[in-house]
């Protein structure tokens, strides 16, 4: 990497990136409106195709970058592992995948965007893995919006425990990959650089750390599947 060109936090180029979010949406929300039902799953099916696409270009380019470890390429953070959720959601219909898929996949996108850990600060902005990062985390919010327009799902609050079930069972296949080898994914292992959550690791240790952790993804979770009930029961 040439130093001094990675762009930084909250930069204009980063807030350009945050404000893709919104007018990704209302883009969306505005598309659905003026074409069919049929047509629109056809976008949904593109998008939840695209997903372990982008993520296999990466994990190519990574490989072509001489990065031989197996470990390190598995797709094992709450993001990643909707690479195979978001196709078996979509093309199932299941809905404890489409639930799980809402609440977790919408939540990860938006954060990795907002905080996009291991990108900022790391690389340009005119740069591969920036550009699939973020094309990435934006089908991720809008995959489970358009399934929610156009596919018929129902978020409901009551789909929680099946939410946290999926979770709960991704959380320790992540665990034992992070113990095993020494990884960090799902950040079970190390803390990520953020003030309150270091804070809470040195005060008490990894449970207190898991917990709160634990506790701001499913409270994550719960406001989304609170909104789109809401938000159904308004349309």
């Amino acid at each position: 990497m040439i130093p001094g060109t990675a762009y930084g936090f909250l930069s204009p180029l980063h807030i350009l990136e945050i404000l893709m979010i919104p007018l990704s949406l209302f883009w969306l929300i505005r598309w659905t409106r003026t074409h069919s039902r049929q047509t629109a799953r056809q976008l949904l099916y593109g998008m939840a195709i695209a997903v372990p696409l982008l993520e296999l270009m990466r994990i190519l380019w990574l490989v072509w970058l001489g990065e031989g470890y197996w470990v390190k390429l598995l797709p094992l953070h709450l993001c990643g592992l909707q690479v195979f959720f978001i196709p078996l959601a979509v093309f199932s219909r299941s809905l404890p995948l489409r639930s799980y898929v809402w609440a977790t996949s919408i939540l990860g996108g938006i954060t990795a965007i907002v905080y996009p850990a291991g990108i900022v600060g790391t690389y340009p902005f005119f740069h591969f893995q920036t550009f699939q990062s973020f094309a990435l985390h934006l089908l991720l919010i809008l995959t489970p919006v358009l399934m929610f327009l156009a596919d018929d799902y129902s978020p409901r609050l009551s789909q929680l425990p099946s939410v946290i079930a999926i979770l709960g069972g991704s959380a320790l296949c992540a665990f034992a990959v992070d113990w095993i080898w020494g990884q960090n994914y799902m950040f079970l292992r190390e803390v990520p650089e953020i003030g309150f959550l270091q804070a809470i690791m040195k005060l008490g240790g990894y449970p207190a750390y898991w917990l709160t952790l634990g506790a701001a993804v499913i409270a994550g979770c719960t406001l989304l599947l609170a909104f789109g009930q809401y938000w159904k029961k308004r349309d």
